[in-house]
């Protein structure tokens, strides 16, 4: 199976994060990074071609991680890491509530 290019691949993220209850939160202006929150959630999950840098990351303290697609990516591949971006959310969001209880 072919890959799909970074657009289409973040898309396909998108869409599978949306089937998983989240929605999208905001977009950068290039459009190549996507934010998105479970409803009524502070957190974020971030779908991007690029990491963030430093100062992105202490600007945004809300993001718990990052799903990069960059390069030629199939299908099974971006599902394979949807599921592990949910799995480090949900650790990374019952880290931070155990933290501040």
């Amino acid at each position: 199976m072919s890959g799909l290019p970074s657009p289409a691949a973040i898309a396909l993220a998108v869409r599978l994060l949306e089937a998983e209850g989240f929605v999208v939160t905001a977009r950068n202006e290039r459009g190549d990074s996507v934010y998105l929150s479970p409803p009524r959630d502070t957190f974020a999950l971030r779908v991007s071609n690029h990491a963030r840098t430093p100062k992105q990351r202490a600007k945004h303290p809300e993001v718990l991680t990052s799903l990069v697609l960059h390069g030629s990516t199939t299908p099974a591949q971006i599902e394979a890491m949807v599921t592990r971006s949910l799995r480090v959310f949900r650790i990374e969001r019952e880290r931070r509530a155990n933290a501040s209880a």
